[in-house]
C-alpha cells in the first residue's frame, strides 16, 4: 500500500468524500483485477502504477494476481473460455517484455529489486507453460505475438503433426533457468526446474553449477583460432600480465608451475621467466584446439610475444618451447599422477621435473569464471601443491547481495564470485590469503568488467598473510 499509517489516519479524520477518495485510490493503485477488467487492461494499469510509484511492487502484485487467476482457470470453470487462459499467459509475456525493454532503453546495470521481480515473472511464466495442454501449446505457438522460441517447427507442421507440449516444456525450462539466474534464492523456480530436467535432490542449484567440461571444451574449440586477437586487442584483456606481476611479487623463482586453464598460453608468456634453471611449466586445458595453439609457442614467438603469424620452422639456439608439457583434461580431474609425475621423461629439452613432488605455483587466469562453487577446484589445487606453494587466480566480482550463494551465473554464461566465497573455499582447502586486489580484467560492450585477484599460500608457510583475514571469515 503506497501510503503510511499516519497518512491513513489523517484521511480518516476528514470528511466522507475524502474517505471515499482514499478507498478509490487504494483500489486503483493496487495491482489486482478490477471488476470486469481484462488481462490487457490490468497490464496497462500496472504499467501506470509502475511509472507513478517508481517501484517494482506493482509488478510483484501483478504476477501474484495473474497466478491466482491462472490457478482458478485450471478447474474447468465454464465461465472462462479457452482463450481466457492464453490471455492470462500473454499477461506474463507482456510483463516480462515491458521490464526487459525498459532495462535496455535505460541502459541499466545491476538492479536487485528489478532482477528479483523479473525472476518471479519468469518463474510464473515457466509454471503456466507446463500447465498447458497440447492444443493450448499449439495455439500459443501460432500466436504471432508469443515469446516462445522455436515456433517455426510448429507452424510448418501445424496441419500434419499432432499437437504436443514439447515446445512449451522446452520454453518453460528456459524461463525457469532465467528465473534462477536472476535470483539465486528463487527456490520455487529451482524445485520446478528439477521436475523437468531431473537430478538428485539435495545437490544444490542446477543452474548455478559449473558448466559441463564438454561444454567448455566445445566453446573454446569454436573460437581458438581468433582467441588471442579478440581477447587482447578487442577486450583490452590484461589478466595475464597482472597474474605474472603477482607471481613475481610472491616469489622470484619457481621449480614447478601449473598454468591451470592455460588456453593459448597468454599467461605462460609472463610465467616462463620466473622458472628456475631446471624448472618446469605445465599447461592444462579442456580444449584440444587451445592446447594445440599453445604447443606452437616458444620463448621467441607466439602466446602474445608478437601479433604476426610466424613460420614454425624458425630456429634459434636460445629458443625453446614455452611449456614443458601440455595436457588436455578437466581441471577438477587433475592429480599428481596425471600432471607433474606424468611429466617425468616427457619434458622438452630434458626438463621433466626431476624429483619434484608437487607444484610450487598454480595460476588460474580468468578460468574460475567457468566454475560455480570453487570448493572442489581449490581443494584439487591444494592436493597437487607443495607446502608453501602459491595459488594465484582471478574472478569476476559479485557482491553478497547479487550472489547470496557466493557465486552467480551471469547472462554472459560466466560466473561471478564474492570475495567471501573465494576466501572460505581457500580456507577449507588449507590456504591462507597473502594478498587481495580489485581489478578490471577486460572490457565488455564498452564497460569495465569488475574483477578481483587472489594470492594464496598453501599450508603453514611463513609467508606473510593479509592482516585481519580471519575477521573477514
Amino acid at each position: 500500500m503506497p501510503r503510511s499509517s499516519s497518512c491513513i489516519m489523517s484521511f480518516l479524520s476528514g470528511s466522507k468524500w475524502i474517505i471515499s477518495l482514499f478507498i478509490h485510490t487504494i483500489i486503483s493503485t493496487r495491482s489486482s483485477f478490477a471488476a470486469g477488467e481484462t488481462a490487457e487492461e490490468f497490464y496497462r494499469r500496472t504499467i501506470r502504477n509502475w511509472r507513478s510509484t517508481q517501484s517494482y511492487q506493482p509488478w510483484r502484485e501483478y504476477t501474484n494476481e495473474l497466478l491466482d487467476r491462472w490457478d482458478q482457470s485450471t478447474n474447468n470453470n465454464p465461465q472462462h473460455p479457452k482463450s481466457y487462459r492464453l490471455q492470462l499467459l500473454g499477461g506474463f509475456e507482456e510483463g516480462i517484455l515491458a521490464i526487459e525493454q525498459a532495462t535496455v532503453a535505460r541502459g541499466e546495470g545491476t538492479n536487485v529489486p528489478r532482477d528479483e521481480t523479473l525472476s518471479q515473472l519468469y518463474y510464473a511464466y515457466g509454471k503456466v507453460l507446463l500447465d498447458l495442454t497440447a492444443i493450448e501449446c499449439r495455439d500459443l505457438a501460432l500466436d504471432p505475438h508469443t515469446l516462445l522460441i522455436g515456433i517455426e517447427t510448429v507452424k510448418n507442421n501445424a496441419e500434419n503433426a499432432p499437437p504436443s507440449t514439447y515446445l512449451c516444456t522446452e520454453n518453460s525450462e528456459n524461463a525457469l533457468r532465467n528465473a534462477i539466474t536472476l535470483d539465486a534464492t528463487n527456490v520455487k523456480a529451482e524445485e520446478l526446474l528439477h521436475t523437468i530436467i531431473g537430478g538428485p535432490e539435495g545437490e544444490g542449484s542446477i543452474v548455478h553449477k559449473r558448466k559441463p567440461k564438454e561444454f567448455v571444451a566445445e566453446l573454446f574449440d569454436s573460437f581458438a583460432d581468433t582467441f588471442d586477437e579478440k581477447l587482447v586487442n578487442d577486450l583490452k584483456y590484461i589478466v595475464p600480465s597482472i597474474v605474472g606481476d603477482a607471481a613475481k611479487a610472491f616469489r622470484s623463482r619457481y621449480g614447478a608451475v601449473l598454468d591451470a586453464g592455460c588456453g593459448t598460453g597468454l599467461a605462460g608468456r609472463y610465467l616462463k621467466p620466473l622458472l628456475a634453471k631446471d624448472g618446469v611449466m605445465i599447461g592444462v586445458d579442456a580444449s584440444q584446439k587451445m592446447v594445440d595453439i599453445a604447443a606452437k609457442c616458444t620463448t621467441k614467438k607466439g602466446c602474445g610475444y608478437i601479433k604476426e603469424v610466424m613460420n614454425d620452422g624458425i630456429t634459434n639456439k636460445d629458443e625453446e618451447a614455452l611449456y614443458d608439457n601440455l595436457l588436455v583434461m578437466d581441471l577438477e580431474d587433475m592429480t599428481l599422477q596425471n600432471t607433474i609425475l606424468a611429466n617425468r621423461g616427457n619434458g622438452s629439452d630434458g626438463n621433466d621435473g626431476g624429483s619434484l613432488q608437487g607444484f610450487d605455483l598454480i595460476i588460474a587466469a580468468d578460468v574460475l569464471v567457468y566454475f560455480g562453487d570453487l570448493s572442489t577446484l581449490l581443494q584439487t589445487f591444494a592436493n597437487i601443491s607443495t607446502e608453501g606453494a602459491g595459488l594465484i587466480f582471478s574472478c569476476e566480482r559479485a557482491t553478497e547481495q547479487e550472489a547470496p550463494l557466493g557465486y552467480r551465473l551471469l547472462p554472459s554464461g560466466r560466473f561471478s564470485h564474492t570475495k567471501q566465497h573465494a576466501l572460505e573455499a581457500g580456507l577449507r582447502a588449507g590456504y591462507k590469503l597473502v594478498s587481495y586486489k580489485e581489478i578490471i580484467p577486460r572490457m565488455e560492450r564498452g564497460d569495465e568488467v569488475q574483477g578481483h585477484l587472489f594470492t594464496f599460500v598453501s599450508g603453514t608457510s611463513n609467508v606473510a598473510v593479509e592482516k585481519d583475514i580471519h575477521n573477514e571469515l
